[in-house]
């Protein structure tokens, strides 16, 4: 990477500060997209204003078998929006000039490529957690935007042991029986998304302790189900670690694993997991793409690194992507 602290000082803003210059701002924002998993499988759109309606069908049309000269009957599609509002996320880190001066192990290049990586962190968290919090998903739907977690925003949900219909909040009076994750659980979500008429679900993620769990499920003939990716294979380039039920596995850690579905210990430290069908379950919008500024603090002689960018995000089609709910690990 180059001098992050040449590339800084190379252009001066009205206020004072220092841009990035704009092609230093696409290195930055590809580090930004390859730490945030769930966002590489959504659609991305550019906004126009801070608030944008796009269109989405919510029901087809439907054809007849019809006797000669007798009535056509009439269908319609059903059109609906979805609304995206854009949001701020931002990161602002201080470095006096002493420790920049002195470090050995270029602490501005490192900075830099730190932020990238928490604000591709924090973008993932929000699009699966966006409104919830740990002890229930209720919350806010605003807050900043309601995720595929949200009570709001699911309409499938399994167990891990695979019994359907395990929609509600989380927490201690959930009707959610925690288990160890079954093999039932992923092919009945699957089975959930195909019900609803939407294409095979090709991505499912998992917190990294789920996934040593996938790794011992086997078929009926003691052989593993999950197809892990060798080093070398494009996939893994993509964050795939293996395929199960022709889904793509991702790990990430932003899949909690402090989900509550019962009052012991164990079922206090619960995982979900999300099985979906990538570019269907979530729109991901763009106001403002990162912006990457520093200054510099002549009272107190330290530099400040700040980027900001304004996005937005709303699940697309609710049915396109299934829960599994109350995994133990």
């Amino acid at each position: 990477m180059v001098s992050i602290t040449k590339a800084l000082n190379e252009a001066t803003d009205a206020e004072g500060g220092y841009t990035v210059p704009e092609i230093f701002s696409r290195k930055m924002y590809d580090i930004v997209t390859s730490s945030a998993v769930v966002l590489n499988d959504l659609e991305t759109v550019r906004m126009e204003s801070n608030v944008v309606y796009f269109p989405k069908v919510t029901s087809g049309t439907t054809a007849y078998w019809v006797d000669e000269t007798a009535s056509i009957t009439e269908s319609q599609p059903g059109f609906g929006r979805i609304t995206l509002t854009a949001k701020k996320i931002a990161s602002l880190v201080p470095a006096s000039s002493e420790v920049l001066e002195d470090n050995n192990v270029q602490l501005a290049n490192y900075l830099v490529e730190r932020m990238a990586k928490d604000l591709g962190l924090q973008i993932d968290y929000k699009i699966l957690m966006g409104g919830c919090t740990t002890a229930n998903n209720t919350g806010a739907t605003d807050s900043p935007f309601a995720g595929l977690y949200h009570t709001a925003s699911y309409v499938n949900a399994v167990d891990a042991a695979g019994n359907t219909n395990q929609t509600g909040a989380w927490g201690t009076g959930s009707s959610v029986t925690a288990s160890n994750i079954t093999l039932k659980a992923i092919s009945q979500a699957v089975v959930e998304v195909l019900k609803d008429n939407h294409e095979q679900p090709d991505v499912s993620y998992f917190n990294p302790r789920t996934v040593g769990s996938l790794m011992q499920l086997t078929d009926s003939t003691s052989r593993p189900v999950l197809n892990n990716e060798t080093f070398g294979s494009p996939l893994v380039r993509e964050g795939v670690v293996g395929k199960i039920y022709g889904t793509n596995v991702k790990q990430s850690n932003q899949v909690p694993i402090d989900l509550a579905y019962g009052t012991t210990s164990a079922q206090k430290a619960c995982s979900d997991a999300l099985v979906g069908r990538s570019k269907a379950f979530g729109i991901y919008g763009i106001r403002r793409n990162f912006v990457w500024k520093t200054d510099y603090v002549i009272d107190n002689d330290y530099y400040k690194w700040q980027t900001t960018a304004r996005v937005a995000f709303a699940v697309k089609y609710p049915e396109s992507y299934c829960l599994i709910r109350g995994i133990l690990n």
